[in-house]
């Protein structure tokens, strides 16, 4: 982890099977919007200089068994209860998590962004096989992103995969290529569908989709909270 004169703390992140984990001296850490709460082996946890409150379980799970749905130690899983006091930065292509105090006017290119809804889950509109215009969740926590099954039900699948979600465990995921437009940007997207009884749960509303850390293989992503808006930094290629 590095400081700067701008308040700016850095960690590298280890890009582990697409997950999101920040590594600080000898702790690894998950970073997950789409969940609300923080947990951890204690009852606090001390990240970005500060020390917040942690729950022991989130979905039934604790942070052992998280560790082993996700194939590695983890110290922490740390959602938005932690997450909406800064700004932060993901940056695969550098492999860097940037957090500050608050927002760097002279870091980030404040004129490309998109709105964001940031009361759970960070949701937006994105644009579904050129046609498609929906909300989605912004989900660093999801090493796939989903799609709501009837927007490929016409289509083959091209792979198969392996996720979990806590309260429900491990299951198969077919995966479907379905492009994308974000911030007037079309670009290949790989998307996979829930089982029935998670697609009816999480995708059977409002929201139709989860972006989960693919969208970070194509752009870095800073997080806002207080304006509402993600930023967008250069394509990572």
């Amino acid at each position: 982890m590095n400081n700067d004169v701008n308040n700016c703390k850095r960690y590298e992140i280890d890009i582990f099977d697409n997950h999101v984990i920040v590594l600080d001296k000898d702790r690894r850490i998950l970073i997950d919007t789409g969940a609300p709460v923080s947990i951890s082996g204690e009852d606090v946890f001390e990240i970005f200089d500060r020390t917040f409150a942690t729950k022991d379980k989130y979905h039934g799970a604790d942070i052992e068994q998280l560790s082993e749905f996700v194939g590695c130690h983890l110290d922490a899983l740390i959602g938005n209860n932690v997450l909406a006091n800064y700004v932060f930065q993901i940056d695969f292509k550098n492999k860097l998590f940037s957090v500050w105090d608050s927002f760097p006017e002279n870091e980030i290119n404040q004129e490309i962004y998109v709105d964001a809804d940031f009361r759970s889950i960070p949701s937006m509109y994105v644009i579904v096989n050129k046609d498609y215009p929906i909300i989605s969740w912004l989900d660093t926590g999801a090493k796939i992103s989903y799609i709501n099954s009837q927007y490929v039900k016409d289509l083959i699948a091209i792979d198969q995969k392996k996720d979990f979600f806590p309260s429900f465990g491990e299951f198969d995921v077919p995966i479907y290529s379905l492009p994308i437009t974000f911030n007037g940007i079309e670009i290949p997207f790989n998307f996979g569908v829930l089982p029935d009884q998670l697609e009816s749960a999480m995708l059977s509303s409002n929201t139709k989709a989860i972006l989960g850390a693919d969208i970070f293989h194509h752009f870095a992503l800073t997080f806002h909270y207080k304006s509402e808006k993600i930023f967008i930094g250069t394509i990572n290629g």
